[in-house]
């Protein structure tokens, strides 16, 4: 059976950067990895080498990109995009790389894959390029696949269909699932398991049934205090998180460590405290 874990928090707080970090995709000289374990299959990928490196990436553990319009070569065909990922990592031939590429599109939803396969990025709405983003990630049947916000730029219904779709995906490839997400609603719907990220550090984690009946992290409970819910009276407000996130390079006065960080009060809803 698929795992599904969830990574939440706001934005700024480090969500996409760990996911490029698992990569080892995080641009230099602007960031650089300086510490840390990665393990994979009882490897850490940290230490392996750039050409060992790409074997794993986009083979055994992928990525489906927040914005597939900039992630997409918008010179480049999306058959060619496809294939190019099935050549290197599983040696298929160009014809065959080819008709798997159309079989992928048709597997995400995109009608007429026959034809649509020679179309370039521009000629896709954004549903569409995120279904082919889906499509690439999927392509090696990886073991891990790494979802960050991939319905951001997509309304609710095409959001809901994106969703189902990673869902029955990881589930026929038996595929573990990360999915970094501000939607605490998409959280209780799919995910098996919820980590809390916040000021660059993973504050909480646990099953997801538990994160939502007893939060143990003030931010946490800010979290889902922010949420509408329909099981309580409805209120004139919502209860928000309040001010700016903390400045990390210099930490303002008046905080409490919390699980090895500072957890501003400023940053807590009205009436919380740090634990």
């Amino acid at each position: 059976m698929e795992k599904l874990s969830a990574l939440v928090g706001e934005s700024g707080c480090g969500k996409t950067v760990s996911a490029l970090s698992i990569l080892r995709l995080v641009a230099e000289p602007v960031g650089k990895i300086i510490s840390g374990e990665v393990f994979f299959d009882d490897i850490d990928i940290l230490k392996l080498s750039d050409d060992e490196m790409r074997k794993i990436r986009g083979n055994k553990i992928s990525m489906i990109f927040q914005e597939p319009q900039t992630s997409l070569n918008p010179v480049l065909t999306i058959g060619r995009q496809i294939s190019e990922g099935l050549e290197l990592h599983r040696l298929m031939l160009k014809e065959d790389a080819q008709r798997e590429s159309v079989n992928l599109l048709k597997m995400v939803g995109i009608p007429h894959p026959d034809s649509r396969i020679n179309d370039y990025p521009h000629q896709f709405s954004g549903g569409m390029r995120q279904r082919v983003m889906i499509a690439i990630a999927i392509s090696c049947k990886p073991q891990l696949i790494i979802a960050d916000e991939p319905t951001t730029a997509v309304d609710v219904t095409i959001q809901t269909q994106l969703l189902e779709l990673i869902k029955g995906i990881s589930r026929e490839l038996n595929t573990s699932l990360i999915l970094i997400t501000h939607n605490l609603g998409i959280v209780a719907r799919y995910a098996h398991r919820v980590y809390v990220m916040y000021a660059g550090k993973i504050v909480e984690h646990s099953e997801a049934l538990n994160i939502y009946h007893n939060p143990f992290h003030p931010y946490t409970a800010g979290l889902l205090g922010s949420v509408p819910r329909l099981d309580e009276p409805r209120k004139m407000r919502l209860v928000p998180i309040k001010d700016q996130p903390p400045d990390l390079i210099a930490l303002p006065p008046g905080c409490a460590f919390q699980t090895s960080l500072r957890l501003c009060y400023s940053a807590m809803p009205e009436g919380k405290t740090t634990a």
